[in-house]
């Protein structure tokens, strides 16, 4: 019998209104102690994923780049410093670094199906809808591995 994802999923989720800034995305990350979020509207639905890695690759150094046009070469460099650059997120929406396509789970969506999502494109973790769209969870790896060792050893050993 191939058992819903809804069985496991969380369903006290942290996420962050679309409205947010950045600033108040690192803020909710370090007070909530994660690394991502789930971004969405007003009716839950989930409109965007914000992470660490998405922060980071604002701020990182950015190499030199060089853009050919007919017979000239112009080219860029990152002369902006890292504080600047953090600086500068501050006010920015979190809709200009949060991704977009946002892959999600159904609550009737098996465990096993899951599990082959987050493997393959190495997700952590994944936003949980139902029917209309709306958030109601989000699972795992680690969820999934508990639920992989309930399975072998019993829930009585955890």
């Amino acid at each position: 019998m191939k058992h819903p994802i809804s069985e496991i999923m969380e369903t006290d989720v942290y996420t962050c209104p679309y409205t947010l800034s950045l600033g108040d995305v690192v803020r909710e990350f370090r007070k909530k102690k994660v690394t991502s979020l789930p971004v969405v509207d007003d009716n839950r639905r989930v409109v965007g994923f914000v992470s660490d890695g998405d922060i980071l690759k604002a701020v990182a150094e950015q190499k030199t780049r060089a853009i050919a046009s007919g017979y000239s070469t112009m080219l860029f460099y990152d002369s902006e410093s890292f504080e600047d650059k953090v600086a500068a997120l501050k006010d920015r929406n979190v809709m200009e670094l949060a991704t977009r396509k946002v892959m999600c789970a159904a609550t009737d969506q098996s465990i096993g199906s899951v599990a082959d999502v987050l493997s393959k494109r190495k997700f952590k973790k994944l936003p949980v809808v139902d029917a209309e769209g709306k958030l109601v969870g989000v699972v795992r790896r680690a969820t999934i591995t508990q639920y992989i060792f309930d399975l072998l050893f019993g829930e009585d050993e955890s």
